[in-house]
């Protein structure tokens, strides 16, 4: 027995190979760019430094030097140039709109020019000043109204015939969708007509006043000239007149 205790006890000692030693093959040293003895010098110089400086601002030393770090910028915080004049802009804008001060504006220029052709002194070469008022857009809203109304008239209109007044099939089915009452025809309400006939007699007076003023402008314009050079010819005679005074004056 006492053998056997002794065997194991040595057994336990001695070495497996597995108990100090491993199977993994050590790795190898890498060498890192920029990385050498010299820096690992100016590492721990450098560390030093930062230690006596603790130090020295621990004691209250007024040669010491304060480093402090940066803050770090949050990247939610950060915005990209311009982003607040535009967000001023629209704040302007929106608020201008709200008020009426932008169509209250709108209105004064649109005055000033009718005052100006009124006054006959804006002049047809002048691409800087043009009318406010679209009139080709106008006429053709005109037209596509007209031709509206008359598709709605002759789809509204029931169909007559020989043997009473009857109604087809396909244009009950037409008029059976979404948009269709006893008020409206063609999706357009009644308001909607109303608007554009007023717009429609708008452009028709501005296009006679425009015609109007351009009339009575043309002959003003030819009087100016004819004015000018009846001053000139009268200026010419004066000093030839001037001219032969003085010298006979001389003689």
């Amino acid at each position: 027995m006492e053998e056997q205790a002794v065997a194991g006890k040595d057994r336990r000692v001695e070495s497996l190979g597995w108990l100090t030693e491993s199977s993994i093959m050590p790795k190898k040293k890498k060498a890192i760019e920029g990385v050498g003895a010299s820096s690992i010098v100016e590492l721990r110089a450098q560390l030093y430094r930062t230690q006596e400086d603790a130090k020295r601002i621990k004691t209250g030393d007024a040669d010491a030097v304060l480093h402090r770090s940066l803050k770090k910028t949050d990247t939610f915080y950060k915005k990209n140039t311009g982003v607040e004049e535009r967000a001023n802009r629209d704040k302007l804008q929106l608020k201008a709109e709200t008020d009426g001060s932008a169509s209250y504006a709108a209105l004064e220029k649109k005055a000033q020019l009718y005052e100006k052709l009124a006054r006959g002194e804006l002049s047809d070469e002048d691409e800087r000043e043009k009318y406010s008022v679209d009139f080709l857009r106008k006429g053709l809203l005109e037209d596509e109204f007209r031709s509206l109304e008359a598709e709605g008239a002759g789809e509204v209109a029931p169909m007559q015939s020989n043997e009473g007044p009857t109604q087809d099939s396909s244009s009950i089915e037409r008029r059976s969708g979404i948009g269709w009452s006893s008020d409206k025809a063609v999706g357009i309400s009644q308001e909607h007509k109303i608007l554009v006939r007023e717009v429609n007699q708008e452009t028709i007076e501005a296009r006679e006043q425009a015609t109007l003023l351009k009339q009575l402008s043309n002959p003003l314009k030819h009087i100016l000239k004819g004015c000018k050079c009846f001053h000139w010819r009268i200026d010419r005679k004066l000093q030839g007149l001037s001219l032969e005074l003085r010298l006979t004056a001389q003689f």
